[in-house]
Protein backbone atom coordinates (compact mmCIF):
# COMPACT_ATOMS: atom_id res chain seq x y z
CA UNK A 1 0.00 0.00 0.00
CA UNK A 2 3.29 2.50 1.01
CA UNK A 3 4.35 1.55 -2.57
CA UNK A 4 1.25 2.37 -4.19
CA UNK A 5 0.74 5.85 -2.52
CA UNK A 6 4.88 6.53 -3.43
CA UNK A 7 3.96 5.93 -7.03
CA UNK A 8 0.67 7.73 -6.95
CA UNK A 9 2.86 11.17 -5.61
CA UNK A 10 5.12 10.34 -8.29
CA UNK A 11 2.94 10.31 -11.05
CA UNK A 12 1.33 13.26 -10.58
CA UNK A 13 4.71 15.29 -10.09
CA UNK A 14 5.38 14.32 -13.33
CA UNK A 15 2.22 14.49 -14.88
CA UNK A 16 0.49 17.61 -13.36
CA UNK A 17 -1.61 17.84 -16.60
CA UNK A 18 -3.57 14.63 -15.12
CA UNK A 19 -5.53 17.05 -12.96
CA UNK A 20 -7.05 19.36 -15.62
CA UNK A 21 -10.56 18.59 -15.55
CA UNK A 22 -11.28 20.23 -19.07
CA UNK A 23 -8.94 18.90 -21.17
CA UNK A 24 -8.17 21.02 -24.51
CA UNK A 25 -10.44 20.06 -27.55
CA UNK A 26 -9.30 20.19 -31.03
CA UNK A 27 -11.28 22.93 -33.21
CA UNK A 28 -12.65 22.21 -36.27
CA UNK A 29 -13.59 25.14 -38.40
CA UNK A 30 -12.79 24.86 -42.44
CA UNK A 31 -11.97 28.91 -42.77
CA UNK A 32 -9.35 28.43 -39.55
CA UNK A 33 -8.03 25.09 -40.56
CA UNK A 34 -7.15 27.23 -44.29
CA UNK A 35 -5.84 29.75 -42.59
CA UNK A 36 -3.09 28.49 -40.75
CA UNK A 37 -2.44 25.87 -43.38
CA UNK A 38 -1.67 28.97 -45.77
CA UNK A 39 0.55 30.34 -43.36
CA UNK A 40 2.21 27.23 -42.72
CA UNK A 41 2.73 25.44 -45.72
CA UNK A 42 5.74 28.08 -47.42
CA UNK A 43 7.94 27.35 -43.85
CA UNK A 44 7.57 23.37 -44.13
CA UNK A 45 8.64 23.69 -48.17
CA UNK A 46 11.32 25.80 -47.03
CA UNK A 47 12.29 23.04 -44.05
CA UNK A 48 12.19 20.37 -47.39
CA UNK A 49 9.25 18.75 -45.23
CA UNK A 50 6.41 17.20 -47.72
CA UNK A 51 4.19 20.02 -46.68
CA UNK A 52 0.76 17.61 -47.13
CA UNK A 53 2.47 14.80 -44.15
CA UNK A 54 2.55 17.67 -41.68
CA UNK A 55 -0.75 18.48 -40.21
CA UNK A 56 -2.04 21.16 -38.23
CA UNK A 57 -4.21 21.99 -35.40
CA UNK A 58 -5.80 24.86 -33.60
CA UNK A 59 -6.31 23.43 -29.59
CA UNK A 60 -8.87 25.31 -27.31
CA UNK A 61 -6.85 26.64 -25.04
CA UNK A 62 -6.55 30.02 -23.72
CA UNK A 63 -2.60 29.67 -22.88
CA UNK A 64 0.32 30.79 -24.77
CA UNK A 65 1.49 27.63 -26.37
CA UNK A 66 2.67 25.37 -29.67
CA UNK A 67 4.19 22.47 -29.98
CA UNK A 68 4.77 19.41 -32.04
CA UNK A 69 3.56 15.98 -31.36
CA UNK A 70 3.14 12.10 -32.81
CA UNK A 71 5.40 12.91 -35.47
CA UNK A 72 4.94 15.47 -37.79
CA UNK A 73 1.91 17.35 -35.77
CA UNK A 74 1.66 21.13 -34.81
CA UNK A 75 -0.44 22.27 -32.80
CA UNK A 76 -1.33 25.72 -31.95
CA UNK A 77 -3.29 27.00 -29.37
CA UNK A 78 -6.02 29.74 -29.85
CA UNK A 79 -4.70 31.56 -26.56
CA UNK A 80 -1.62 32.04 -28.41
CA UNK A 81 -3.53 33.34 -31.80
CA UNK A 82 -5.66 35.72 -30.19
CA UNK A 83 -2.26 37.43 -27.93
CA UNK A 84 -0.01 37.59 -30.70
CA UNK A 85 -0.30 41.16 -31.98
CA UNK A 86 0.48 40.46 -35.58
CA UNK A 87 0.87 37.91 -38.21
CA UNK A 88 4.54 38.27 -37.96
CA UNK A 89 4.84 36.49 -34.07
CA UNK A 90 2.79 33.75 -35.33
CA UNK A 91 4.57 33.10 -38.63
CA UNK A 92 7.83 33.06 -36.09
CA UNK A 93 6.18 30.58 -34.00
CA UNK A 94 5.39 28.18 -36.56
CA UNK A 95 8.75 28.46 -37.91
CA UNK A 96 10.44 27.68 -34.95
CA UNK A 97 7.78 24.32 -34.52
CA UNK A 98 8.72 23.65 -37.59
CA UNK A 99 12.56 23.73 -36.81
CA UNK A 100 11.56 20.61 -34.30
CA UNK A 101 10.17 18.63 -36.95
CA UNK A 102 12.97 19.02 -39.32
CA UNK A 103 15.78 18.65 -36.37
CA UNK A 104 13.68 15.58 -35.76
CA UNK A 105 13.52 16.51 -32.36
CA UNK A 106 11.46 14.29 -30.72
CA UNK A 107 13.03 11.15 -31.31
CA UNK A 108 15.71 12.89 -29.93
CA UNK A 109 13.91 13.65 -27.11
CA UNK A 110 12.49 10.18 -26.59
CA UNK A 111 16.53 9.30 -26.32
CA UNK A 112 16.93 12.40 -23.31
CA UNK A 113 13.61 10.75 -21.69
CA UNK A 114 15.34 7.29 -21.47
CA UNK A 115 18.16 8.50 -18.76
CA UNK A 116 15.69 10.77 -16.90
CA UNK A 117 13.42 7.86 -16.86
CA UNK A 118 16.12 5.48 -14.80
CA UNK A 119 17.00 8.65 -12.54
CA UNK A 120 13.45 8.82 -11.95
CA UNK A 121 12.55 5.02 -11.74
CA UNK A 122 15.44 4.34 -8.95
CA UNK A 123 14.11 7.26 -6.79
CA UNK A 124 10.69 6.52 -6.70
CA UNK A 125 11.57 2.42 -5.70
CA UNK A 126 13.87 3.64 -3.13
CA UNK A 127 11.92 6.58 -2.09
CA UNK A 128 9.14 3.77 -1.21
CA UNK A 129 11.13 1.76 0.63
CA UNK A 130 12.11 4.33 2.72
CA UNK A 131 8.34 4.99 2.91
CA UNK A 132 7.30 1.49 4.01
CA UNK A 133 9.90 1.15 6.61
CA UNK A 134 8.41 3.80 8.41
CA UNK A 135 10.71 6.82 7.32
CA UNK A 136 8.26 8.72 5.42
CA UNK A 137 10.31 12.07 5.38
CA UNK A 138 13.39 10.59 4.32
CA UNK A 139 11.57 8.66 1.50
CA UNK A 140 9.87 11.93 0.13
CA UNK A 141 12.98 13.32 -0.02
CA UNK A 142 14.15 10.83 -1.99
CA UNK A 143 11.39 10.60 -4.17
CA UNK A 144 11.36 14.95 -5.07
CA UNK A 145 14.95 15.03 -5.52
CA UNK A 146 15.49 12.21 -8.21
CA UNK A 147 12.16 13.65 -10.08
CA UNK A 148 14.08 17.10 -9.58
CA UNK A 149 17.36 15.13 -11.02
CA UNK A 150 14.99 13.64 -14.09
CA UNK A 151 13.70 17.44 -14.66
CA UNK A 152 17.09 18.62 -15.15
CA UNK A 153 18.12 15.74 -17.32
CA UNK A 154 15.43 16.53 -19.63
CA UNK A 155 15.40 20.06 -20.27
CA UNK A 156 19.55 19.70 -20.84
CA UNK A 157 18.07 18.27 -24.10
CA UNK A 158 15.52 20.91 -24.16
CA UNK A 159 17.86 23.95 -24.31
CA UNK A 160 19.68 22.61 -26.82
CA UNK A 161 16.89 21.47 -28.91
CA UNK A 162 15.09 25.32 -28.44
CA UNK A 163 18.02 26.99 -29.54
CA UNK A 164 18.45 24.55 -32.93
CA UNK A 165 14.65 25.29 -33.39
CA UNK A 166 15.19 28.98 -33.20
CA UNK A 167 18.26 28.46 -35.80
CA UNK A 168 16.20 26.51 -38.28
CA UNK A 169 13.34 29.14 -37.77
CA UNK A 170 15.30 31.83 -39.08
CA UNK A 171 16.61 29.92 -41.71
CA UNK A 172 13.51 29.15 -43.00
CA UNK A 173 12.04 32.72 -42.52
CA UNK A 174 15.14 33.84 -44.97
CA UNK A 175 14.10 31.35 -47.21
CA UNK A 176 10.44 32.52 -47.39
CA UNK A 177 11.36 36.56 -47.31
CA UNK A 178 10.54 37.08 -44.53
CA UNK A 179 11.31 38.79 -40.81
CA UNK A 180 12.04 37.38 -37.59
CA UNK A 181 11.24 40.16 -35.36
CA UNK A 182 7.50 38.51 -34.88
CA UNK A 183 9.48 35.82 -33.06
CA UNK A 184 11.75 38.04 -30.98
CA UNK A 185 8.98 40.06 -29.86
CA UNK A 186 6.48 36.95 -28.58
CA UNK A 187 9.82 35.80 -26.92
CA UNK A 188 9.89 39.17 -25.15
CA UNK A 189 6.43 38.66 -23.80
CA UNK A 190 7.40 34.99 -22.64
CA UNK A 191 10.46 37.20 -21.03
CA UNK A 192 8.70 39.26 -19.37
CA UNK A 193 6.26 36.66 -18.28
CA UNK A 194 9.43 34.87 -17.05
CA UNK A 195 10.88 37.69 -14.94
CA UNK A 196 7.52 38.22 -13.40
CA UNK A 197 6.89 35.10 -11.85
CA UNK A 198 9.98 33.01 -11.54
CA UNK A 199 12.58 35.25 -10.47
CA UNK A 200 13.40 33.28 -7.42
CA UNK A 201 13.44 29.91 -9.52
CA UNK A 202 16.39 27.58 -10.16
CA UNK A 203 16.87 27.69 -13.87
CA UNK A 204 17.24 24.65 -14.34
CA UNK A 205 13.76 23.90 -13.53
CA UNK A 206 11.87 26.11 -16.10
CA UNK A 207 9.95 24.57 -18.38
CA UNK A 208 11.51 26.45 -21.09
CA UNK A 209 15.66 27.37 -21.77
CA UNK A 210 16.65 30.90 -20.82
CA UNK A 211 14.57 33.05 -22.76
CA UNK A 212 16.97 35.92 -22.34
CA UNK A 213 19.60 33.99 -24.05
CA UNK A 214 17.59 32.99 -26.85
CA UNK A 215 16.16 36.46 -27.62
CA UNK A 216 19.52 37.97 -27.75
CA UNK A 217 20.72 35.53 -29.88
CA UNK A 218 18.15 35.47 -31.66
CA UNK A 219 17.96 39.80 -32.06
CA UNK A 220 21.54 39.08 -33.78
CA UNK A 221 20.33 36.79 -35.94
CA UNK A 222 17.21 39.21 -37.39
CA UNK A 223 19.35 42.20 -37.87
CA UNK A 224 21.54 40.23 -40.17
CA UNK A 225 19.09 38.98 -41.97
CA UNK A 226 18.22 41.03 -45.42
CA UNK A 227 14.60 40.52 -44.37
CA UNK A 228 14.53 41.91 -41.19
CA UNK A 229 11.87 44.81 -42.12
CA UNK A 230 10.26 42.67 -45.07
CA UNK A 231 6.60 43.32 -45.40
CA UNK A 232 4.51 39.95 -44.41
CA UNK A 233 3.01 38.30 -47.74
CA UNK A 234 -0.30 40.04 -49.17
CA UNK A 235 -2.60 38.36 -47.62
CA UNK A 236 -1.16 37.29 -44.57
CA UNK A 237 -2.51 40.38 -42.25
CA UNK A 238 -6.00 40.14 -43.69
CA UNK A 239 -6.30 36.47 -43.15
CA UNK A 240 -4.39 36.70 -39.52
CA UNK A 241 -7.24 39.50 -38.58
CA UNK A 242 -9.71 37.35 -39.91
CA UNK A 243 -9.10 34.64 -37.87
CA UNK A 244 -8.37 36.41 -34.21
CA UNK A 245 -11.60 37.86 -34.71
CA UNK A 246 -13.15 35.06 -35.47
CA UNK A 247 -11.71 33.52 -32.29
CA UNK A 248 -12.08 36.07 -30.01
CA UNK A 249 -15.52 36.60 -31.49
CA UNK A 250 -16.76 33.44 -30.18
CA UNK A 251 -14.65 32.44 -27.34
CA UNK A 252 -14.17 35.42 -25.85
CA UNK A 253 -17.15 37.02 -23.14
CA UNK A 254 -19.01 38.96 -25.24
CA UNK A 255 -18.65 42.34 -22.63
CA UNK A 256 -14.63 41.73 -23.87
CA UNK A 257 -15.56 41.61 -27.19
CA UNK A 258 -17.44 44.48 -27.48
CA UNK A 259 -14.50 46.09 -25.75
CA UNK A 260 -11.96 44.94 -28.46
CA UNK A 261 -14.17 45.37 -31.48
CA UNK A 262 -16.48 49.01 -30.10
CA UNK A 263 -19.58 49.84 -32.12
CA UNK A 264 -18.03 52.43 -34.09
CA UNK A 265 -15.32 50.14 -35.36
CA UNK A 266 -16.85 49.34 -39.19
CA UNK A 267 -13.89 47.17 -40.26
CA UNK A 268 -14.57 43.67 -41.43
CA UNK A 269 -13.00 42.21 -38.75
CA UNK A 270 -15.03 44.12 -36.24
CA UNK A 271 -18.35 43.03 -37.86
CA UNK A 272 -16.89 39.01 -37.81
CA UNK A 273 -16.26 39.41 -34.22
CA UNK A 274 -19.47 41.17 -32.70
CA UNK A 275 -21.18 39.08 -34.77
CA UNK A 276 -20.18 35.88 -33.12
CA UNK A 277 -20.32 38.02 -29.87
CA UNK A 278 -23.70 38.83 -30.53
CA UNK A 279 -24.66 35.24 -31.28
CA UNK A 280 -23.07 34.58 -27.48
CA UNK A 281 -25.03 37.02 -25.85
CA UNK A 282 -27.72 35.29 -27.47
CA UNK A 283 -29.26 38.49 -29.59
CA UNK A 284 -30.31 36.97 -32.77
CA UNK A 285 -31.12 40.42 -34.63
CA UNK A 286 -27.99 42.14 -34.38
CA UNK A 287 -25.90 39.00 -34.96
CA UNK A 288 -27.07 38.34 -38.23
CA UNK A 289 -27.27 42.22 -38.56
CA UNK A 290 -23.17 42.33 -39.09
CA UNK A 291 -23.57 39.09 -40.86
CA UNK A 292 -25.94 40.45 -43.59
CA UNK A 293 -23.63 43.68 -43.75
CA UNK A 294 -20.23 41.89 -44.95
CA UNK A 295 -22.74 40.22 -46.68
CA UNK A 296 -23.88 42.93 -48.77
CA UNK A 297 -19.80 43.78 -49.55
CA UNK A 298 -18.73 40.29 -49.91
CA UNK A 299 -21.66 38.42 -51.42
CA UNK A 300 -18.99 35.46 -52.45
CA UNK A 301 -17.39 35.00 -49.49
CA UNK A 302 -18.58 31.46 -48.21
CA UNK A 303 -17.47 31.73 -44.87
CA UNK A 304 -19.97 34.44 -44.01
CA UNK A 305 -22.70 32.85 -45.50
CA UNK A 306 -21.48 29.47 -43.55
CA UNK A 307 -21.77 32.11 -40.45
CA UNK A 308 -25.32 33.08 -40.99
CA UNK A 309 -26.20 29.66 -41.41
CA UNK A 310 -24.50 28.78 -38.00
CA UNK A 311 -26.22 31.58 -36.32
CA UNK A 312 -29.72 30.62 -37.53
CA UNK A 313 -28.95 26.89 -37.01
CA UNK A 314 -27.78 27.19 -33.22
CA UNK A 315 -31.00 29.84 -32.73
CA UNK A 316 -33.25 26.81 -34.16
CA UNK A 317 -33.93 28.57 -36.88
CA UNK A 318 -33.57 25.30 -39.52
CA UNK A 319 -35.74 26.01 -42.15
CA UNK A 320 -34.00 29.71 -42.95
CA UNK A 321 -30.48 28.34 -42.04
CA UNK A 322 -30.35 25.80 -44.75
CA UNK A 323 -32.13 28.07 -47.59
CA UNK A 324 -30.20 27.89 -50.79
Amino acid sequence: MAFATAFAVLVAIADPALARRDPPTIIRDAELENIIRRISVPLFEAAGLDAGAVRTYIVRDNTLNAFVAGGQNVFVNTGLIMAADNVNQLVGVLAHETGHISGGHLARFQDGLKGASATSIISMLLGAAAIASGAGDAGMAILLGGQEAAQRAVLAYSRTQEAAADQAAMQFLNKTGQSGRGLVDFFERLGDQELLYTTNQDPYVRSHPLTRDRINALKDQVEESPYADAPNPDDFDDLFERMKAKLVGYFQPPRATFAKYPEHDKSLYARYARAYAYHQDHDVEKALAEIDSLLAEYPDDPYFWEARGFILFENGMISQAIEP
